[in-house]
């Protein structure tokens, strides 16, 4: 489906199909962001011990390298840059590639780092980016095209970098019914996480990682522990899986 017919009102498209959960597009945003920062934290900690392992000195301890955690970033299918413009005050280089060019039009921040391309021909060269991030776009990819999107998301990452997905939960009965009720998503085929972490693993990542979120439709530190304690439970609304590529 192209996503130009939609870009002039999509955020009004996607907030009359939440209105049957009560919440706007802005919580789930929030939520995103939060697991994009994890991902990159977690992205810090793996470069940082990497780096202990390889730089011992012969004597004393280790001296360690400025770890460039997730220093290039690329948002595939960023739209209208809904979630770019929240990253870009957050990470240090934050770029988006959509196939839609009316969509780009409508961007808020308008740069040469948004770029007309979809995610089977990302026009870049290989390992060029920290992190690779696709959000809610991998259900809108042919299933028989989705093996070649991520080995190109794949390719444009490093070694050491990382790609994180979010996508839908087929077994959660209210996503289904926003899902339905949504223009957008009317060629959506969803996948479980059982699905995505094999392709990821295809794909030749490793150390993958997954954690249901969206349980609860409110803000707060407690309701966030309490989703925390609860990743493991398939009833999330979307689900977060990051892997690296070695």
């Amino acid at each position: 489906m192209s996503f130009d017919e939609h870009s002039a009102d999509y955020s009004q498209k996607m907030e009359r199909a939440l209105t049957v959960v009560g919440l706007e597009h802005d919580f789930f945003f929030e939520a995103k962001v939060r697991h994009i920062l994890e991902a990159t934290r977690r992205l810090g900690a793996c470069a940082a011990e990497r780096s202990e392992r390889q730089c011992w000195p012969s004597l004393g301890q280790p001296t360690l390298p400025a770890v460039p955690a997730a220093g290039r970033v690329l948002e595939i299918g960023c739209g209208i840059g809904l979630l770019t413009q929240r990253l870009r005050p957050l990470l240090t280089d934050v770029w988006g590639i959509d196939p839609s060019i009316s969509s780009l039009g409508q961007a808020a921040s308008r740069d040469g780092r948004m770029i007309a391309a979809d995610g089977l021909r990302a026009p870049f060269a290989d390992e060029t980016f920290d992190l690779v991030i696709a959000v809610c776009v991998l259900h809108h990819v042919p299933v028989d095209q989705r093996a070649a999107f991520l080995a190109e998301a794949a390719r444009i990452t490093r070694c050491g970098g990382m790609i994180l997905l979010i996508e839908h939960n087929p077994w959660n009965p209210l996503t289904r019914i926003v899902v339905g009720r949504c223009e957008l998503d009317r060629d959506a085929v969803l996948l479980a996480q059982t699905e995505a972490r094999r392709r990821l693993a295809a794909a030749g990542l490793s150390d993958i990682r997954s954690r249901y979120i969206l349980f609860f439709p409110w803000r707060g530190a407690v309701w966030r522990w309490l989703e925390a304690r609860l990743a493991w439970l398939p009833l999330g609304g979307q689900y977060v899986i990051d892997a690296v590529r070695r």
